[in-house]
């Protein structure tokens, strides 16, 4: 059933008047409104532009506004007027506005609030053990470094006798390794020493430097003018920011 109501139109939908307002024509049956219908198309398109004469129609699928032009139908949402019209004959109309009311389809639904997902803690917690692991990591180098590059209070041996003794036994040439690629330290009676590398053809992995006889934490070592300390772990070995050297003669 369908309840219908004329603007600008005679009841039977033939004639345009603008005088004649809104008139209620109650509620017609599928075949009384499918000829009204029919008739409403049928009206002068001069005087259809010039009073725009429409249809107010409630049905099941809810209120609609029918509106006609150059011999067609054109139906609008009298809800939402900003909705897009449908061109559709007076069969599809009927069929349209019988229909029940139902949920629009996904696609067509207004959108609302996006869910939110759902919280992923695990991969919280592993981006926070990450960082702490990283401030950790950094954390340790900066102490790791500070330890390595800060030179050590050094006492520097007076004694001319243990001066000689000690030199004697640190001369000589060590290594970290027999590689290419291994750094050689070579320590010389005249107090100076040379940091180079095996297996190098320039000069540029080669430096020099002077020394002198000392102690830090009771254990001799030598304190260069530009090198830092090279500590003396024993006749054989030195050991200069942690890298081991062996005497290789």
């Amino acid at each position: 059933m369908f309840t219908v109501s004329t603007v600008n139109l005679s009841s039977d939908t033939s004639k345009v008047d603008p005088e004649l307002g809104t008139a209620e024509l109650g509620v017609l049956s599928e075949d009384e409104f499918a000829s009204l219908l029919y008739r409403f198309r049928l009206l002068d398109s001069v005087q259809n532009s010039e009073v725009d004469p429409h249809l107010l129609v409630n049905a099941n699928a809810g209120r609609f506004i029918v509106r006609t032009g150059r011999g067609k139908l054109f139906l609008y949402n009298a809800r939402d007027t900003t909705e897009p019209y449908a061109e559709l004959t007076p069969a599809e109309i009927i069929a349209h506005l019988d229909r029940q009311p139902s949920t629009p389809p996904a696609d067509f639904s207004a959108p609302g609030p996006e869910a939110k997902p759902a919280p992923h803690y695990g991969i919280a917690f592993a981006i926070l053990f990450a960082g702490l692991a990283l401030n950790a990591y950094t954390l340790y180098s900066v102490f790791y470094t500070e330890t390595v590059v800060e030179q050590p209070a050094v006492t520097l041996l007076t004694d001319s006798a243990e001066l000689t003794a000690r030199q004697r036994e640190v001369v000589g040439t060590f290594a970290t390794g027999a590689q290419n690629g291994d750094r050689v330290i070579t320590v010389n009676a005249d107090g100076s020493l040379q940091f180079s590398e095996l297996g190098s053809r320039s000069g540029i992995s080669t430096s020099r430097d002077t020394f002198r006889l000392g102690r830090h934490d009771k254990k001799l070592c030598l304190l260069t003018t530009d090198s830092g300390v090279v500590d003396v772990a024993g006749v054989d070995t030195l050991v200069y920011y942690r890298d081991i050297y062996r005497r290789t003669k």
